[in-house]
């Protein structure tokens, strides 16, 4: 799994993180830390690209479900973008795709944040 972090120019208080390869319960310890990480240095809107993921397993769905909850406890958001079909399915299934906001474009995610 490979993380890679930017601030996109129109909106410095968001950070987005891009994803890519396979979310599974090896690496989902690894990207939990790594997003606690980003709110233990202040950040407070955090957005997931999930466009490279090519596998999503039941323990980053858990990730997902804590950084959410752990940002909320401090006034922050968490949203989730550019889902693939593989993904998109998951989340279906499981019935989680209407607990998460989640955007097709970054331009939309990123206007989204308060």
């Amino acid at each position: 799994m490979d993380l890679d972090t930017k601030i996109p120019e129109s909106k410095k208080d968001v950070t987005i993180v891009n994803l890519k390869g396979r979310l599974d319960v090896h690496y989902s310890t690894e990207l939990e830390n790594a997003l606690n990480a980003l709110i233990d240095q202040g950040k407070k809107k955090i957005l997931l690209s999930l466009a490279d993921v090519e596998y999503l397993s039941s323990s980053g769905l858990r990730v997902f479900i804590a950084i959410s909850r752990r940002l909320k406890e401090v006034g922050g958001e968490f949203k989730l973008m550019k889902l693939n079909e593989t993904t998109k399915k998951i989340f279906k299934i499981v019935e989680l795709i209407d607990m998460f906001d989640i955007f097709e474009t970054e331009e939309d995610a990123v206007k989204s944040f308060s």
